[in-house]
């Protein structure tokens, strides 16, 4: 068993995206391997931002680990299970992320809400007990405060993100841990005030699963 502390954490934005290749296949393996256009670009430890006909891989963010010409196999991504990834159906494109912001003067006091699953009441007329499913997983949130400082010179960057409407990648890091993302940046520019000091917040809504890396 092991306890991560959160102190030291940092949180960064994709800033900076390689030119777009094409998906053309990706095998259903513990490790996926997937065929890249020509020219992709792409070298081992490289993150890969990847879309795909897979809904539980497409928008999510993964690492190179070995590249041999167009085929690069995907580190942790397990496609084994053809009912959750159809043979033939995840291909995409992908993006590799040439650059990320910093995002400083975060607070520790970070909120998260969802992660849990919505239900739906499936009680039947001669139960004794109300019985409910899980259906759909809720989309995790994560509230960042920081302390706000009109210099800050990663304001730019997450004002384009939160304005486009687009999902951005992210990257925490603590230790040798990392933990790269995908979601929506909710930024708003103008402080609050708590305890006399400005105060701002970063809002990430993920629109996938994150995918971890310990070294």
């Amino acid at each position: 068993m092991a306890i991560i502390k959160a102190q030291g954490l940092q949180l960064a934005i994709a800033s900076t995206f390689g030119t777009q290749f094409t998906i053309s296949a990706i095998t259903n393996a513990t490790e996926a391997v997937a065929t890249h256009s020509a020219s992709h670009g792409v070298a081992v430890n490289d993150i890969i931002e990847v879309t795909s006909g897979w809904k539980r891989l497409n928008q999510r963010v993964v690492r190179a680990k070995t590249v041999a010409t167009n085929d690069v196999t995907y580190e942790g991504i397990n496609t084994t299970s053809t009912s959750d990834y159809p043979t033939g159906e995840g291909v995409g494109t992908g993006r590799e992320i040439t650059a990320w912001t910093t995002i400083t003067q975060l607070l520790p006091d970070v909120q998260s809400s969802g992660g849990g699953f919505q239900t739906a009441n499936v009680t039947e007329i001669d139960d004794i007990r109300s019985k409910e499913i899980p259906i759909l997983a809720e989309a995790v949130n994560l509230t960042f405060n920081y302390h706000w400082d009109a210099s800050l010179s990663w304001r730019s960057t997450l004002e384009a993100a939160a304005r486009s409407a687009s999902p951005y990648p992210f990257r925490m890091m603590i230790g040798t841990t990392r933990i790269y993302g995908n979601a929506y940046w909710g930024y708003n520019s103008e402080p609050s005030i708590q305890n006399g000091i400005f105060v701002g917040s970063v809002q990430l809504t993920f629109v996938s699963d994150s995918t971890t890396y310990t070294t």
